[in-house]
């Protein structure tokens, strides 16, 4: 009886590792790249208040995060890469020229594309007049977003899928006027308000189509490398690394710290080739946040050494 039960037991565990493999995907590495507002004709927000494009691409960055099916770049590490490199505005959107960028970001895929509409109208339904000037009016609101965007392979430049997202929020209630060069694009407030609901709604539409059609190209997910970072906190056996689940961090990852106790330069160039460091500590992350992670102290590698603000840490 005993030996039956154990090897049931050895037959469910068996089992649920195959089916935990199974389940196990890998993630394509996907950056996606500020978007041209150039289309929108009725520029009715203040210009200099807004920059549309960048704040379109932050919302995609959001909505592909919760699609769990890739690892995202960083906004400003895409920035840096565009100022380097002296990419335009109109190479940013050309397949060829964001290729180029892709492979530089070491990622598999790249997102782009314009923001054709992006309007707010707002009219008087009816309205009450009461004594000495006092009124209350009832306004209908529309807000319509619509977005174009494309998937660009980075290895060939080939665009894998062109898709359209498309939101839109009316609504009718007691005329309350918005203040919109106090509401910043892409916060709470905004968030709340027609134009923040339809933008979400189209770049989610346009999110799904994307993640499906990426996962239907036939491309592997080229091999993740280690995970790099920087330490920004220390105390104790406390560390906050500055990075986190936009590049790939996880509970329970465990990272090694490290001192760069010298740089090698080569003596003819002066040209850094290399570096003399010495482990400092080994972590475990405890706690993840989008662009930040703790983590605990498991092992000290160094008997004179201690975490410190400015020491590098990869993946182990």
């Amino acid at each position: 009886m005993k030996r039956r039960f154990f090897l049931w037991l050895l037959l469910v565990v068996f089992t649920a590792l195959i089916l935990q493999t199974a389940g196990a995907q890998e993630l394509y590495k996907i950056a996606v790249l500020p978007f041209d507002d150039g289309s929108i004709q009725n520029r009715w927000w203040d210009e200099g208040h807004w920059d549309v494009g960048k704040g379109v691409s932050d919302e995609f960055v959001t909505e592909l995060l919760k699609t769990k099916k890739f690892r995202l770049i960083e906004r400003e590490q895409i920035d840096k890469v565009l100022a380097e490199q002296d990419f335009g505005q109109s190479g940013r959107v050309d397949p060829k020229t964001a290729s180029a960028i892709g492979k530089i970001l070491g990622v598999d895929f790249l997102v782009m594309g314009r923001v054709t509409e992006f309007s707010l109208k707002s009219a008087e339904v009816s309205g009450v007049s009461f004594s000495k000037g006092l009124g209350l009016g009832v306004k209908s609101t529309n807000a319509i977003v619509a977005i174009d965007a494309r998937l660009v392979d980075t290895t060939t430049a080939e665009i894998i899928a062109s898709v359209t997202g498309r939101g839109e929020k009316r609504s009718t209630n007691l005329s309350v006027e918005v203040d919109w060069s106090r509401v910043a694009l892409g916060s709470d407030q905004f968030r709340t308000t027609n134009l923040g609901i339809a933008l979400r709604e189209a770049v989610a539409s346009a999110s799904e189509q994307l993640a499906d059609q990426a996962y239907s190209s036939g491309r592997k997910p080229s091999q993740a490398a280690k995970i790099k970072g920087v330490v920004a906190y220390a105390s104790g056996d406390r560390v906050i690394l500055n990075i986190g689940s936009s590049s790939g961090v996880k509970m329970d990852m465990v990272f090694v710290i490290k001192r760069v106790l010298e740089v090698v330069k080569d003596p003819f160039s002066g040209e850094v080739i290399d570096e003399v460091t010495e482990d400092v500590a080994e972590i475990k992350v405890t706690e993840v946040k989008e662009r930040s992670a703790t983590c605990t102290v498991v092992k000290k590698l160094s008997g004179s050494l201690t975490p410190a603000v400015g020491d590098p840490v990869q993946q182990k």
